[in-house]
């Protein structure tokens, strides 16, 4: 059942395979348009196909205007990916904030928690060292007695 309906499909992209190799031997004959090659006008080679044909002028014009319009298209895609360009950048340096900002917030945090500890630890010490002191004067006070 599939093969029939695989069957008028394969004829349609035979033609159009076929059709569209018909259209590349026509370019493929007639690559670009004649600018009156054979026609010479002066002395030197420089002066050939200088001529253009009357009929050639309306051809020449529409490959102008499509040049043109080419420009154009081509002048608002470089203003448009330079606007890309500054927007990735931008997006880029805010995200590198952020990523900055986190990275400052953490380090900061363990930086006083660090200091916290070390002041306990100093606090502690010095309880320690009074007692000692305190108990060192209690016994000289009772060897004076």
């Amino acid at each position: 059942m599939a093969g029939q309906g695989d069957a008028p499909e394969a004829e349609e992209c035979w033609k159009l395979i076929d059709s569209l190799q018909a259209s590349i031997e026509q370019f493929q004959v007639n690559r670009r348009l004649t600018i009156s090659d054979d026609l010479k006008v002066g002395f030197f080679n420089t002066d050939h196909a200088t001529q253009t044909d009357s009929s050639e002028i309306l051809p020449v014009k529409e490959l102008s205007s499509d040049t043109q319009n080419l420009v154009q298209i081509v002048k608002s895609l470089q203003v448009d990916f330079g606007f890309l360009k500054q927007l990735l950048q931008l997006k880029f340096e805010d995200r590198l904030k952020e990523e900055s900002l986190s990275l400052f917030t953490v380090l900061h945090d363990r930086i006083m928690e660090v200091e916290k500890h070390h002041q306990r630890n100093e606090d502690h010490m010095r309880k320690c060292f009074y007692q000692q002191l305190a108990d060192a004067i209690a016994i000289l006070k009772g060897l004076y007695k």
